[in-house]
């Protein structure tokens, strides 16, 4: 519930609802698909630990990366509409699954008008980030992408709790890191080494320290106000 009470404050019994859903929690290794792409989804997924992410292929078999989920975030919760999954989701590292059937997320949105409220900030929020990565990819420098990308992920680390200060743990690799920017793995190893040489960040053993935010923001051209999580908790943002 750490992510939602960005939006609003939740009750005991809200927390007891939503664990009450989930049917089951399954254990992933490392680069294993919780679902494919064009199949039906009968359950809405939950990161309950690890990092995943959604992601395409096409008929070459490139990837391109739609967004990273962390623990705490939903993957597909607009397939209680819909069923049929047009994206893939995958592990990054090994994580557990929450599974939620269908029927209990339209109990909620039937029933509890303070759960709903919140699966709806999830739904515009999903929407704001998937438009703030096509600006990335389209219209900013490759440098620009990563430092952009990086600032994203701590802020979305921090409103999970993940994080001590300005570091947290990425478990990305480079090639990962690139698919999400449309970019080689070998780009994106001399872009993180300019980050690295220009005193915005250290990345050693997995662990992201972002030195230097002010900077780092206004390499990248970052407004984190797309997040969406000014409106919801301002010190998460005000105290970086």
């Amino acid at each position: 519930m750490t992510k939602l009470n960005n939006f609003q404050t939740h009750t005991s019994e809200d927390i007891k609802l939503l664990e009450g859903a989930v049917c089951e929690e399954r254990a992933f290794g490392k680069d294993e698909d919780v679902i494919r792409e064009d199949s039906t989804a009968n359950h809405v997924y939950l990161v309950v630990k690890g990092w995943v992410s959604r992601y395409r292929t096409n008929r070459h078999g490139k990837v391109q990366t739609l967004n990273f989920q962390i623990p705490g975030d939903f993957c597909n919760l607009h397939t209680n509409l819909t069923q049929k999954i047009e994206y893939s989701i995958g592990t990054l590292v090994p994580s557990v699954i929450a599974y939620i059937p269908h029927d209990r997320i339209e109990g909620i949105y039937r029933n509890h008008i303070r759960l709903t409220r919140s699966f709806n900030w999830l739904a515009f929020n999903e929407i704001s980030i998937l438009q703030e990565w096509l600006i990335n990819v389209g219209s900013r420098a490759s440098h620009q992408r990563l430092a952009h990308l990086l600032c994203e992920l701590l802020i979305r680390a921090r409103a999970a709790g993940l994080t001590v200060d300005h570091c947290f743990h990425l478990p990305l690799t480079q090639a990962q890191l690139g698919e999400a920017m449309g970019i080689t793995h070998i780009h994106t190893n001399r872009v993180m080494k300019r980050l690295r040489a220009e005193g915005l960040i250290t990345f050693e053993n997995r662990i992201l320290d972002i030195k230097d935010w002010a900077g780092i923001k206004e390499y990248a051209d970052f407004d984190p106000r797309y997040l969406q999580l000014d409106n919801a908790e301002p010190e998460l943002i005000r105290d970086l």
